[in-house]
């Protein structure tokens, strides 16, 4: 039989225990800043996503505006040319048959330079010889026909006279043997109508060889008019002849000839030129179109060879370029220039002025971006004159703010700098 279990047991320690709540790694104030931080970050990453990106303006050239003094001068390249220079052009057509002058030598005028053979112009010389010789044979047979025209009018002219005079005669005779009454009345009136016959016959002859005469020295003078022509082209064409050996129009050096035996030329082909330094030197520009309106004659330029004036505007303009002439004062060039070489100078269109200056660049235009903070407004501004790489601003800017001077990405109000 089995004991009986204790009806008073001893209180045990399992009863007396309790779970304790878990303990968080981090407190709780940072517990609520780090849900604070993640819900903050959600709203800006989601604000981000709905707010437009404004484009970037990558590699912008920023310049600022300063106040400084406007020098209106236009920077040119020219080059020296004589004064006096005369354009070798072919005047006749054929093949180089000599050339008696090299490039670059000094030459007086009349100076043979170069010998052209043309068997057209031979052959056509030959052609208006025989034409001029066939129209003088014409001629001469011509006048030979008036010669013995006129013979044998006189002739005849002399035998109506005889019978004119005979008739005359033979009517007096008949009148007085009417008188006498030995010849009728019917014989009388036949002896003056023979007489009137005879007369007539004299005037009409005298009137017809007139006219011939007249109609054939007509012709004869026109067909020597017609000769004279044939020979003055003849003379032409001679000397047309005479220039396909070409000569120095004048005294001076040559330059550009790079004539070859052997080459073909054409009436108009540029053969080079002759220079005479001794007439003095100017300098040659080529300036854009759009500064015609300001270019005035006397406008003075500044160079490393003194200073010059604004000669001459050519009016013809070709590729938008227009070409201007400058000349140094009385006292001439300086004796160290040489055709063709280049001389840098600056042309003063006005006197210099206090201005607002920006660089140029293809950002400064009338609608600019200006730096405003981490970003580039757009502003509307008064632009003036450009030279010399500066603008004149006339309104709308400050001096020391900085403005876009590169070319803007795109036409946007705003635009970020990375």
């Amino acid at each position: 039989m089995s004991p009986n279990p204790d009806p008073n047991p001893a209180p045990s320690g399992a009863a007396m225990d309790r779970p304790l709540p878990a303990r968080h790694r981090w407190p709780r104030p940072l517990r609520l800043a780090a849900w604070l931080a993640v819900a903050l970050g959600g709203l800006a990453l989601l604000a981000w996503q709905r707010v437009p990106q404004l484009p970037a303006a990558h590699a912008a050239q920023l310049a600022p505006v300063r106040a400084g003094e406007f020098r209106d001068e236009l920077p040119l390249r020219a080059r020296v040319e004589p004064l006096r220079s005369v354009q070798l052009d072919a005047a006749e057509a054929g093949r180089v048959e000599a050339v008696l002058a090299q490039d670059g030598d000094w030459l007086e005028a009349g100076a043979p330079l170069y010998r052209l053979h043309s068997p057209e112009q031979e052959q056509l010389l030959m052609q208006r010889s025989a034409e001029v010789a066939q129209q003088m044979a014409n001629v001469s047979v011509q006048r030979s026909a008036q010669a013995a025209s006129l013979a044998a009018n006189r002739r005849e002219l002399a035998q109506l006279q005889a019978a004119e005079a005979q008739a005359e005669a033979e009517r007096q005779r008949q009148t007085q043997l009417a008188a006498a009454g030995f010849v009728s009345s019917a014989a009388l009136e036949q002896t003056e109508r023979q007489q009137r016959l005879a007369t007539q016959l004299l005037q009409q002859a005298r009137v017809d060889q007139r006219l011939e005469a007249d109609t054939r020295q007509q012709s004869i003078d026109e067909m020597a008019r017609a000769v004279q022509g044939l020979q003055r082209g003849l003379q032409l064409l001679e000397r047309s002849r005479e220039r396909l050996q070409q000569r120095a129009p004048i005294a001076g050096q040559l330059s550009g000839f790079q004539l070859q035996v052997g080459t073909s030329v054409r009436p108009g082909d540029r053969l080079g030129r002759i220079d005479d330094p001794a007439g003095g030197m100017q300098l040659v520009a080529d300036v854009d179109e759009y500064y015609l309106p300001r270019l005035q004659v006397g406008q003075r330029a500044t160079s490393a060879s003194g200073t010059l004036s604004l000669a001459q505007t050519l009016p013809q303009v070709q590729g938008g370029k227009a070409r201007l002439l400058l000349r140094w004062p009385a006292a001439g060039a300086p004796g160290d220039l040489r055709p063709g070489q280049a001389v840098e100078l600056r042309l003063q269109l006005s006197e210099p002025t206090p201005a607002l200056l920006l660089p140029e660049g293809p950002g400064v235009q009338v609608q600019l971006y200006v730096k405003e903070g981490t970003e580039l407004r757009r502003r509307r501004v008064q632009l003036g004159r450009r030279a010399a790489g500066q603008v004149e601003v006339l309104a709308g800017l400050q001096v020391g703010e900085q403005v876009l001077i590169s070319q803007p990405p795109s036409d946007a109000e705003r635009l970020s700098l990375p």
